[in-house]
């Protein structure tokens, strides 16, 4: 399949998921961080390939987010939540310049990392308002939003920020060497050593984004081990069906898509990118009639089947970062 081809593909995704989902800025039911999560995939297709509807997007989904969220995000509980939108607008004015995206992401980065930040545990971010546990859910997508907002604010105390939030996932919920990231410490030190697609993508992003304004060559062994156990031992060079179940799980694949297609490119890793797009051709075969892809990649997507917007958005990601 040629690139042409493939951007071909990857914007019919986009149009067939809007079809079935989108109005006036808002994805329908989708919650805080699913819609923060489905605004990326817009911003990786302006970025993959541009388009000037996807410009259009970005302007009604933020003012969709400011009218049901409000210019504060204090309110909700979950740390994770906020960076991820953070990182979603963060991103939109790299691409755009627009100002306003940047200070919201700032404004509620600050509120966030004040709130969350702490030295219990041997620091890192508390993963809610309840400070009961400490999550590589909330620490590694802090690290990308710090060094985001470093870069579009030439601040370099967030890149110190983005340092402090993945040493600490680097110090306790990482394999060093195997490339294996640990889900979560709760408040007794005691350690969920479960992986998810969510925690590998998001940890080689973290790394790459510091190799890149670092230089130093730790972040990019990091990435590099994270980015090999996941594709070869995860998965064994196969394609991803599973993470059907639960309500945020079948959504997490598209973000391990995004981080890892920027590694690929980045490193020149064909082995990682040809993985990538034998599972985005996985999905594309096993669209349904409406053209809608199911998280698990292998499987055929039902017609007669409901199912949830986060959930169908994976797939999405797989074709637009797989270019």
């Amino acid at each position: 399949m040629t690139k042409q081809e493939r951007i071909a593909i990857a914007r019919q995704a986009i149009d067939d998921h809007k079809r079935a989902y989108y109005k006036n800025g808002d994805y329908i039911k989708a919650d805080f961080w699913d819609f923060a999560e489905i605004f990326e995939i817009i911003v990786d297709a302006y970025e993959n390939f541009g388009g000037e509807e996807y410009l259009k997007m970005f302007s009604e989904m933020y003012e969709h987010a400011i009218s049901a969220y409000g210019e504060s995000w204090e309110k909700n509980p979950f740390n994770d939540d906020i960076m991820w939108l953070c990182i979603a607008l963060v991103r939109a004015h790299l691409l755009t310049g627009e100002k306003r995206y940047l200070e919201s992401a700032v404004s509620n980065f600050d509120m966030t990392w004040e709130r969350a930040y702490s030295n219990d545990l041997g620091g890192g971010l508390w993963w809610r308002i309840e400070n009961q546990s400490k999550n590589s859910c909330v620490n590694c997508p802090a690290s990308i939003a710090a060094s985001l907002i470093a870069k579009a604010v030439g601040d370099p105390s967030y890149t110190e920020k983005a340092k402090l939030a993945i040493k600490w996932v680097s110090q306790n919920m990482y394999e060093e060497g195997i490339g294996k990231v640990y889900d979560a410490m709760n408040i007794n030190g005691r350690i969920n050593k479960w992986s998810s697609t969510y925690n590998q993508g998001t940890f080689i992003g973290a790394n790459m984004l510091l190799y890149r304004s670092t230089g130093e060559n730790q972040y990019l062994i990091r990435a590099r081990d994270a980015a090999s156990y996941t594709v070869n031992e995860m998965y064994k060079g196969g394609i991803m069906n599973n993470e059907e179940n639960g309500n945020d799980l079948p959504g997490f694949k598209g973000i391990l898509a995004r981080w890892l297609y920027r590694y690929a490119l980045d490193q020149k890793d064909e082995s990682a990118l040809n993985w990538i797009r034998m599972n985005a051709e996985s999905a594309y075969m096993n669209r349904n009639s409406a053209g809608l892809m199911w998280t698990q990649l292998a499987t055929k997507t039902e017609d007669n089947k409901e199912y949830d917007v986060f959930s169908m958005s994976s797939a999405v990601s797989v074709l637009v970062n797989s270019i």
